[in-house]
């Protein structure tokens, strides 16, 4: 049986770091692309955690792992890439192996290799088509990120409306009144529907009720940092007000709203304070780093596991988990000058 020095010569990754990354230490900062060399090797390798090791005759479990983004996709917005992750984590620490399913010519959603599937973990949002391609590999699905079917499917899904008033809460407590958006106004959702993005949705309607929303401060853009950059460089130019704080809506924008902002000579956060969405490593490695709302993609996995593991006992009725967002404050919001 393979050991943690297995995987260490096999990765050229230290021991401790390996042993960490496979026992979910949240504390420890490593890469997307370490944590999923270190996984790959070590379900190469077979090893197994002590605590998963099963006697001789257990079946081991496979589950299929999802993806609405295609690789490419992922290296621009990361949160997807952490979300597989940690969903890998929480199966390989129960000694589930994980596969995944790829889209065919006809878009339809297939696994390499022979055998069967004990069930599908889907990230983010699908067609009907791509669904029904997944009830042909398991009948056993839960979707992260998404919810197409509250009365068909087991869910697990980050409370985008907490996180928002989170952010907002924070803004206004330093006494900002002018407070833009920057994302996305329509995002992929349910079933790959473009609709009203939530955190807009949010944002909007929280600031309405306090007659401080401002429509020209609100900036609609594809959740990348080219995208980002061209729009706040723009509206800069064509504010005549600008707001005093901005809420940037997924940190895969991060970069380009910084790299704006640096070209205007605006101070962060003596000028502009900002709050990021996500909190992956753009948000948290940034220059200056930005204060953040973290989704909590660990606490996500194990909601979903937990909802996998009562569609396989037999659950009657699927449920939807909600899974609390988290405030994380990196200094990135000055108070307000009056």
């Amino acid at each position: 049986m393979a050991t943690l020095k297995d995987i260490a010569a096999a990765t050229g990754i230290s021991v401790s770091t390996i042993s960490r990354v496979l026992n979910q230490d949240e504390s420890i900062s490593v890469t997307s692309q370490t944590q999923q060399k270190i996984l790959e090797a070590a379900q190469a390798l077979g090893y197994v955690p002590v605590r998963s090791r099963k006697s001789e005759g257990d079946r081991t479990l496979k589950m299929g792992i999802a993806q609405m983004f295609e690789s490419e996709q992922v290296m621009q917005d990361p949160y997807y890439l952490y979300m597989k992750n940690a969903l890998e984590q929480v199966c390989f620490s129960r000694g589930v192996e994980t596969t995944p399913l790829f889209r065919d010519q006809q878009g339809n959603f297939a696994m390499q290799g022979e055998g069967g599937l004990d069930g599908i973990f889907a990230i983010g949002s699908f067609t009907w088509q791509e669904i029904r391609s997944f009830q042909k590999l398991s009948r056993h699905i839960v979707f992260v990120d998404s919810s197409p079917d509250d009365e068909q499917f087991f869910s697990a899904v980050p409370n985008f409306h907490l996180g928002v008033r989170q952010a907002l809460n924070h803004l206004l407590d330093a006494g900002h009144v002018k407070i833009g958006f920057i994302g996305s106004h329509f995002t992929l959702q349910e079933t790959h529907d473009l609709k009203l993005d939530a955190r807009l949705y949010y944002f909007r309607n929280s600031l309405q009720d306090k007659g401080l929303y401002r429509p020209e401060w609100v900036l609609d853009c594809e959740m990348n940092s080219p995208s980002a950059y061209q729009a706040l460089s723009r509206a800069i130019k064509e504010w005549d007000q600008a707001p005093t704080a901005l809420f940037i809506s997924s940190d895969a924008m991060v970069q380009g709203v910084l790299r704006a902002l640096d070209e205007a000579g605006w101070a962060i956060p003596e000028q502009i304070s900002l709050i990021a969405f996500n909190d992956t490593p753009l948000s948290q490695n940034a220059t200056p780093p930005l204060s953040s709302v973290r989704v909590l993609q660990h606490e996500l996995a194990v909601a979903a596991m937990t909802a996998m593991d009562l569609s396989r006992s037999g659950a009657q009725y699927p449920f939807k988990t909600v899974v609390p967002c988290v405030f994380v404050d990196r200094r990135s919001v000055a108070k307000a000058k009056k």
